[in-house]
């Protein structure tokens, strides 16, 4: 990956009109980005994300976004919106952690932020959807969401189109005591485009932040999703689908990281590939030494549709506590002969079948879902990766 003319001159252009203490952090980040050693994206001697060939030069981020919210009492602004009054939230939520090169030059070049905050005691009814367009401009976004006391919330954020570009998304989310958050990701870019995404849960007591990621778009698309049990009670569950054909790569990186006792998490992962498209699944459970009395899973299922396809898994647990229950599983498989000749046996056309069968492949994650809209969207998406013939 080559960055090419970032430089203290870019910064100050994209720091226009905004508070000197935000523009101050891009640079201190730029002078840290300048010295900090390449990321790695290798993962054994054949599991590695190629990134030789990105380049990015341009870092004037472009989007049109279409916000859909009916309820008041949510604050959805513009990051230069929110820094008049709400400029020392986001000055102390901002950026929290930075654990990679990749972190620090968002952190230098972070464009079109948005800032959702849930007040107090607030049940949100229809979910808040955040409606993506890209063009062919890369993208820098950046989602702040914070959701306060007792109150609950779901986001919907659908990404579609742009070409040719490279986008760098960090959405950081924090649940405050007792509230819960679920939010679903639709990210169906541009075959193109080389997404680099990362979504970070910040989890309080008796907090519930849960997650459904459904991933079909994209040349490269690296997505990483952070849940941490912060306080006492905190739970999360992150719940992914992913679809990759033609010469797609996926690397897809699921972790939920234990804090404190009497914590629970739950990774469930379904993935398909065709073609020739390959991906890479690291999943993690960590229970820290403090974190007695908590219960931690993951569990990865693949199908794959045509011989030329790869997928590698990596299920990592790290325990540090005695008392705790923590478990792991991943199985790869194809689709089951005899399930398909049963169904056309019934008369039923082969493609229709396979339709059949990869819904209920995913069933298990899809039934957890509410939203109709979103379903119908999600089930569409699904049908249209499906070849006429196998």
């Amino acid at each position: 990956m080559k960055f090419e003319n970032l430089n203290e001159k870019t910064v100050k252009e994209i720091s226009k009109n905004e508070p000197e203490w935000f523009a101050n952090q891009r640079l201190i980040s730029l002078g840290l980005f300048n010295g900090y050693g390449e990321d790695s994206f290798n993962y054994g001697m054949t599991m590695k994300t190629d990134v030789s060939n990105i380049k990015i030069d341009k870092f004037i981020s472009k989007s049109n976004l279409i916000i859909k919210n009916d309820d008041e009492d949510v604050i959805i602004l513009d990051f230069k919106e929110a820094f008049e009054d709400y400029g020392e939230i986001i000055k102390s939520h901002f950026m929290r952690e930075v654990n990679s090169k990749l972190d620090l030059f968002h952190k230098t070049v972070a464009q079109n932020g948005l800032f959702i905050y849930v007040p107090k005691n607030k049940n949100v009814k229809n979910p808040i959807v955040l409606d993506y367009d890209f063009l062919e401009e890369n993208s820098f976004d950046h989602l702040l969401v914070i959701v306060d006391k007792n109150s609950s919330v779901d986001i919907i954020e659908a990404l579609e189109d742009g070409k040719n570009m490279f986008r760098n998304c960090i959405s950081e989310i924090y649940a405050r005591e007792n509230s819960k958050i679920n939010f679903f990701s639709l990210q169906n870019l541009d075959k193109t485009v080389n997404n680099f995404s990362k979504k970070m849960a910040y989890i309080g007591k008796d907090a519930e932040c849960n997650f459904y990621s459904f991933e079909f778009g994209g040349k490269i698309n690296h997505s990483q999703i952070f849940s941490k049990l912060m306080s006492n009670g905190a739970s999360s569950r992150i719940n992914g689908i992913y679809f990759s054909n033609e010469k797609q790569h996926f690397n897809l990186g699921y972790s939920s990281i234990h804090e404190s006792d009497n914590t629970f998490s739950n990774i469930l992962t379904k993935g398909i590939l065709d073609d020739e498209s390959n991906t890479i699944y690291r999943g993690l459970v960590k229970i820290n030494e403090n974190a007695s009395n908590s219960n931690g899973y993951q569990k990865e299922d693949t199908l794959i549709l045509n011989d030329k396809a790869k997928a590698d898994s990596i299920p990592n647990l790290e325990i540090y506590n005695n008392e705790v229950r923590c478990s792991h599983g991943a199985s790869i498989g194809h689709l089951d002969k005899d399930k398909m000749f049963y169904l056309m046996s019934r008369g039923i056309p082969r493609e229709s079948c396979v339709k059949i069968m990869i819904e209920g492949f995913f069933s298990e994650i899809i039934d957890k879902i509410d939203d109709k809209i979103l379903i119908k969207e999600l089930v569409e998406i699904i049908n249209n990766k499906v070849k006429d013939e196998y």
